[in-house]
Formats: C-alpha cells, sequence, structure tokens
C-alpha cells in the first residue's frame, strides 16, 4: 500500500500547487552549540508542547539544543543508530501520541515510498492540534544533496511536500534553508547576492540547501 502514496491525493496537490502557492522565504542555519536562525523558527513552533518526539535524533544535539533554549516539556527521541541512548529504535514501539514531532534530515535517507510512509506515520503521531517539523535536503539546489551523503536516496523540493501536507488537512508553512555564517562582511554579502541572483534568474535553480516545513494537524471536532 504504501507505494500508492506518491498518488493518494496526487490531484488534489496539482489543483493546490497550480492555485496561490505561498511564498516560502529563507531562513539561515549556522553551526553553533545554540540556536540557528532556523532552529529558534522550529523552538518556537513546539516550546508550549508538554511533549515532543525527536525522529532520527542521532547525537542528540537538538535535544540538548531545546532544553538550553527552556524547553519543559516531555522529550523523547528515536533512532535506529546504536552509538547514542534512545527512546525508542523503531517508531513501531511507539504507542501514544505526542505534541510535536520533530523530523530533521531523515526522509532523505529513504526511497520515495518508504519517505512518504514515515510522513503518514508521522502525521498520526501526533495529536489533534500537534506540531510536525520537518527538514530535508532541497532537491532544487544548485549544490546538488545527493552528492553530500552517499545514503541520500531520494531529494524533495518544497511546493511538493508543502502540497502533500496540505492535502492531508495540515496547516502547513515553508521555508527555503540557507547554510550561512551568523554574519557575512559587506563584501560577501555582496558575492552571495550576486551568486543567489545567477542561480535563480538565468539557472532557474535554487541557491537554498534545505527546506523546512511547519505543519499544524488540525483539532479534531468536539
Amino acid at each position: 500500500m504504501s507505494g500508492d502514496l506518491a498518488y493518494h491525493g496526487y490531484w488534489e496537490r496539482k489543483r493546490l500547487r497550480a492555485g496561490a502557492v505561498p511564498a516560502f522565504p529563507v531562513r539561515r542555519w549556522w553551526e553553533s552549540d545554540g540556536l540557528s536562525e532556523v532552529e529558534q523558527l522550529y523552538f518556537e513552533a513546539v516550546r508550549d508542547t508538554p511533549s515532543l518526539l525527536d525522529v532520527g535524533a542521532g547525537d542528540l544535539r537538538m535535544q540538548q539544543k531545546f532544553a538550553a533554549a527552556g524547553y519543559t516539556g516531555e522529550y523523547h527521541t528515536q533512532d535506529i543508530g546504536p552509538e547514542y541512548r534512545h527512546t525508542y529504535r523503531d517508531l513501531d514501539e511507539v504507542e501514544r501520541r505526542y505534541g510535536a514531532v520533530l523530523c530533521l534530515d531523515v526522509i532523505e535517507h529513504l526511497p520515495l515510498e518508504h519517505g512518504l510512509a514515515l510522513l503518514e506515520r508521522l502525521v498520526a503521531l501526533l495529536e489533534p492540534g500537534g506540531t510536525l517539523v520537518l527538514q530535508t535536503p532541497n532537491a532544487r539546489c544548485i549544490r546538488s544533496p545527493l552528492g553530500w551523503d552517499m545514503t541520500h536516496l531520494h531529494l524533495y523540493n518544497v511546493e511538493d511536500l508543502w502540497a502533500y501536507l496540505t492535502a492531508a488537512g495540515l496547516e502547513t508553512t515553508g521555508f527555503r534553508v540557507v547554510f550561512a555564517p551568523r554574519r557575512r562582511s559587506p563584501l560577501a554579502a555582496l558575492r552571495f547576492a550576486l551568486a543567489a541572483l545567477v542561480t535563480t534568474r538565468l539557472l532557474g535553480a535554487d541557491y537554498a540547501d534545505n527546506i523546512a516545513l511547519v505543519a499544524r494537524k488540525l483539532a479534531e471536532p468536539e
């Protein structure tokens, strides 16, 4: 059945993409022990939720960053890797729902049908009114994300994922994520602006390395 997910709601997604597709503004990510610009956006989306599941939590970096930023809810993690201690090794072990689900840089490691099946599972794990935060490499980036990591199997663009989650009934906002330093010199800023102009206007590609979506599951009617 998972192999059909790419075509589930296909024409509804086509209709959404042919209509008033929202803008997908740029947010920056930089290496830091604290929250980068886009990570602050993620934190603001989930900070008031009583429980959070971090899927593909890896080295627990986001858990540490969110705790330092003041997240006080129940924070559970899932990852198949054995190097760090996690609440769950497999999502099949999860028998409850969460106020928020965080899934950063995971779905690109799966074939399309498995990646979409994971999205369906993550939405099902949300409490009514819960928030899904999703990040993955940008398929339209001029620097092919397939070249960043040999385990990348499938890439997504922000318009498609926005339409997929919106058609599934979630209130979805999308962003394009640029890997950039916190501060640039005037010369570096000028070079970046010129490169972005050439990439988008002349080559028809994108300079944003990643895409991100914040999607809210509608509350169930009483």
